[in-house]
This record gives structure tokens, sequence and C-alpha cells, in this order.
């Protein structure tokens, strides 16, 4: 199946201190292993939706991963669309495989991201209402619950643990042998 990877790096990393794009994992940058990832998993194409040059800046500011997959939208070519996070350090292809065969719309019981989608005219009139109505719903999950989407379940729901502190991020580095 024809996929677009779609990694969701636009946020101020106010927790983290840093920018978790350029944290480093095993001698990458976490935004060049998530990219390696999405490659291994199958995705033809790589979007990063990211505020910066030579990425797709958000369209509407402020408005979480939602707001960074609906101005990459314009730019998928694929009809199945993987959304990741950029701050998930262990993370594996197989996991992203895995979700893959589903088929859209699914996603991990544990996490919300990383989910397999439709690009569709409608996903992308959904997420034009919701972001650009100041009531409207701004979370992952409401995007998944419209969608009607299945959740599924990964027995290494560890590899789906976001970092959003040093001290997550610490943790994880610990868990992959990299302190």
């Amino acid at each position: 199946m024809s996929s677009t990877g779609v990694i969701v790096a636009g946020g101020a990393s106010r927790r983290m201190g840093q920018d978790k794009a350029l944290l480093q994992v095993a001698g990458q940058t976490q935004l060049e292993r998530t990219q390696s990832i999405l490659r291994a998993a199958g995705c033809e194409q790589i979007i990063v939706s990211r505020n910066g040059e030579g990425f797709i800046a958000d369209k509407i500011a402020d408005r979480g991963p939602l707001g960074g997959l609906l101005s990459v939208l314009p730019h998928c070519k694929h009809q199945t669309l993987v959304l990741v996070p950029i701050d998930m350090p262990m993370l594996t292809s197989e996991a992203l495989q895995f979700l893959l065969e589903q088929g859209p719309p699914s996603y991990f019981v544990k996490s919300r991201m990383p989910c397999v989608l439709p690009n569709t005219p409608s996903l992308r009139d959904y997420l034009t209402l919701q972001l650009c109505d100041d009531t409207g719903d701004r979370s992952v999950l409401g995007m998944l619950n419209w969608l009607n989407a299945q959740a599924r379940e990964w027995p290494y729901s560890y590899q789906l643990q976001n970092t959003n502190t040093p001290q997550q991020w610490q943790r994880a580095l610990s868990f992959l042998g990299e302190q």
C-alpha cells in the first residue's frame, strides 16, 4: 500500500527546553531517526510539518498536530497517511508496518499517534472546520473518533511513549542503552 509519512515536529518544545527534533538518538537527530523508520516501514513519501526552512509550516498557528496535518495535506501524494509525532525515540518501523497493515483509519490502544489515516477531502474539511473555529475539537482523539478509527493492540507499548521533558528523554535513552 502506497503511503505518505507525516512527521509533526512543529511544537515549541517548552517542557523539553530544547528542540525535540534535534535531540540525538544513536548518532542521528530524532528527526532523521523518525524519517528512517518511516522509510523502513514502507512510506514512499515523507513530509515534515515544522516551522522552519525546508519544511511545511503551519498555515494556522498554534493548532497542534492537527494544524500540522492540515498544512501538509496538499503536499501528500498518497491516499494513506502515517501520522507520527517527533517525540517517540523508542518507536520502531515494525510498529508502523503493523499499523499500516491494519489500514486506515487505525491507531494504537495506548497512544493516539502514530496513526494511519485516509487522505480524503472529507478529512481536510473536518480539520478546517475544527481548527478555524475557536470552539472546534483540536484533539487527535476527536479526529480519530470522527473517522471511526480502530484502536489496535501492540504488545510493545513502551515503544509508544512520548518524551516531553528532559527526565522522560533520559529514561528513554537509558532504556535504549544510550546512556
